[in-house]
């Protein structure tokens, strides 16, 4: 497996990681293009290749922002979570409070 650019097999900025075992006897690997420093009007001038030396047409794959796949966590997503998770938090307070006023306002009558 091994990225391209115009044709032209990369080097530079791409991580070649280890190949694993799955279960089922099958295996992955995978070849990390840093992509930081490409424009994203560039990006149809990359692609994957993927190899099978008992087939011979090689799989390709063109560089897609709409199928890239990351382990990184959206900031938004995280910061949405945590502002969601305060707003609940509130109202149980404030519900609480409410709640343990009326209480004592009956059992003061």
């Amino acid at each position: 497996m091994f990225w391209r650019k115009d044709g032209q097999e990369l080097h530079e900025d791409v991580d070649h990681g280890e190949i694993l075992p799955n279960p089922d006897r099958t295996f992955q690997m995978r070849v990390d293009l840093n992509i930081s420093s490409i424009k994203p009007e560039d990006w149809r001038r990359y692609d994957c290749v993927f190899q099978l030396f008992a087939v011979k047409k090689n799989i390709t794959t063109k560089l897609d922002k709409a199928v890239i796949r990351t382990n990184c966590v959206s900031p938004v997503g995280a910061i949405v979570g945590v502002v969601a998770g305060l707003m609940l938090l509130s109202v149980c307070i404030t519900a609480l409070v409410i709640w343990s006023k009326k209480k004592k306002n009956i059992s003061s009558q």
